[in-house]
């Protein structure tokens, strides 16, 4: 059985002094910023890179802790050993990463579509988030009180309020909250951001939008949004039993799309995901409530992709009894 911790202590050691440079994917959420965060405190002269700007909470985090942050395509790949690369083991979700050297992978979601191939992985998808598995691999000691919080907020962030938690969550974030000596709703500030007012109005435009069909036994919510995709599928997911909202991106020409599921909801979304993106051109994945994808279609196109595929996965799951 592999001892996790001793591998990660191994690669430390051996890269112990290198240049490297943390990798979290696109639009960082606060669960990839502060996995990367906590990592390139264990390495002195390397940096956090992603691309696209990053979400509200990440955004947060950053200015508390004075994180800075660069995109990648601005680095000269001989100032570097490598790349670490974390909450993602695929190029889709990291673009500009592609002719790095691979160190290390550190990501919790499940690999259908995984392309990165790392000199060291530690991958979990039965982790809720990738800051439990980077919270769990660092020895005490090296995790400060800034560390501590920053991994605090993103196993909150990502844990979809827990609804994907094991015991071991709890005792990870309680460990870490210690540490930070932080109480849960400051977290909570930082893992769930209340909205500005921008966003708020796209939440609201995506819910005029909204269109939904009753099939298989699930009402299925869909929506196009020109911002806070992943949000909006939070928002209407309250409401729905599955919602799928889709995003246009000219300069890409491609779609991205936000799936979430209630709790009860027995069809995995990653599957879903998974599916539409390799059937339209794109990839996708994630988690059973909570995944995405893209999507070389535009958004009409691939909404009913979602729709379709969902209510055959769901069909298929009442016809086997599960």
């Amino acid at each position: 059985m592999r001892n996790l911790g001793n591998e990660f202590q191994a690669f430390l050691s051996k890269y112990n002094g290198s240049r490297i440079v943390i990798v979290a994917h696109d639009r960082a959420d606060v669960d990839s910023f502060s996995s990367a965060y906590a990592l390139s405190r264990l390495f002195p002269g390397s940096v956090i890179a992603t691309s696209e700007e990053m979400t509200e909470g990440g955004k947060m985090l950053a200015q508390k802790l004075g994180i800075a942050t660069v995109d990648i395509s601005e680095l000269d790949r001989k100032d570097f050993q490598g790349i670490i690369a974390v909450d993602t083991s695929t190029y889709v979700l990291a673009v500009k990463a592609k002719g790095w050297k691979v160190l290390c992978i550190v990501d919790h979601h499940r690999g259908d579509n995984r392309d990165m191939k790392g000199e060291t992985e530690f991958i979990d998808p039965e982790s809720p988030s990738a800051a439990e598995i980077v919270a769990n691999l660092l020895h005490h000691e090296q995790i400060g009180k800034d560390v501590a919080f920053a991994l605090s907020v993103g196993i909150i962030a990502d844990g979809a309020r827990f609804k994907s938690a094991r015991a071991q969550t709890f005792e990870t974030l309680g460990r870490l909250m210690k540490k930070a000596e932080a109480p849960y709703y400051e977290l909570l500030e930082y893992a769930e951001p209340a909205p500005k007012d921008d966003t708020k109005i796209a939440l609201l435009s995506a819910m005029k939008r909204v269109e939904f069909v009753y099939a298989a036994g699930y009402v299925i919510a869909t929506s196009e949004v020109g911002s806070n995709e992943s949000d909006a599928a939070s928002l209407i997911s309250e409401a729905a039993d599955v919602a799928f909202v889709a995003k246009w991106k000219d300069k890409e020409k491609e779609t991205r799309i936000s799936a979430r599921a209630a709790k009860s909801v027995k069809v995995p979304l990653n599957d879903v995901m998974f599916e539409v993106g390799k059937s339209l051109g794109g990839a996708g994945g994630g988690h059973s409530k909570a995944a995405g994808a893209s999507a070389k279609a535009h958004t009409k196109e691939t909404l009913k992709k979602c729709v379709d595929t969902f209510i055959a996965h769901a069909e298929k799951i009442s016809q086997s009894g599960k």
